[in-house]
């Protein structure tokens, strides 16, 4: 059997999300960590959620990794591949932008030329939402480091520890998303 179309595989996975979630969550939390910031009660800095997040995305690629060690499902080196990507991400070693859009880029290729190895991970409702999540709330962390919201007041004193805080919550729902991912039991029966 054939690959499907790109807007086969799109749709397949667009109908698996759950939008409310993947929208509302990453901006409720934007918002809740936001009035903590600005009530001088948030306890995390920027330095404190910079390490943090080495850590997180080192152990999601290891717990991946092991994963697939144990599995042999393709599927989960994979997936410790994009912790890796995000893990030099958080390195920030020189010139790594560049190199780090296009290994995602190469990895998501690489997810769509091999679809038979992701399909019944696709239609799991789960891992969809939470990598929607992830990469929406990446979008926005993105977005605060940039400075697209400086027009909102008191901007200057919560985009930083807010970007990291998003990143952050990247992070979190991509590794769990990945590391928790299962095959959809009604399409691996019907394989």
């Amino acid at each position: 059997m054939g690959n499907p179309s790109f807007s086969q595989q799109w749709k397949m996975v667009s109908d698996s999300a759950n939008y409310w979630i993947v929208f509302c969550a990453p901006l409720i939390v934007a918002v809740f960590v936001t009035q903590l910031i600005l009530l001088h009660k948030y306890p995390l800095d920027k330095h404190v959620l910079e390490v943090a997040a080495l850590f997180v995305t080192a152990g999601f690629c290891g717990l991946c990794f092991t994963r697939f060690l144990l599995s042999k499902d393709r599927f989960f080196l994979w997936a410790a591949g994009m912790m890796a990507v995000l893990l030099v991400r958080e390195i920030h070693p020189p010139g790594s932008s560049a190199g780090v859009y296009l290994g995602l880029l190469g990895l998501f290729y690489m997810a769509y030329k091999k679809h038979h190895l992701f399909a019944d991970y696709i239609r799991s409702n789960y891992l969809v939402t939470m990598l929607g999540i992830g990469f929406f709330s990446y979008f926005l962390g993105v977005t605060t480091d940039q400075r697209f919201w400086q027009f909102l007041p008191a901007e200057k004193l919560f985009h930083t520890r807010l970007e990291e805080s998003l990143e952050m919550l990247g992070h979190i729902s991509i590794g769990l998303a990945l590391l928790f991912a299962t095959k959809n039991k009604k399409t691996a029966e019907n394989s």
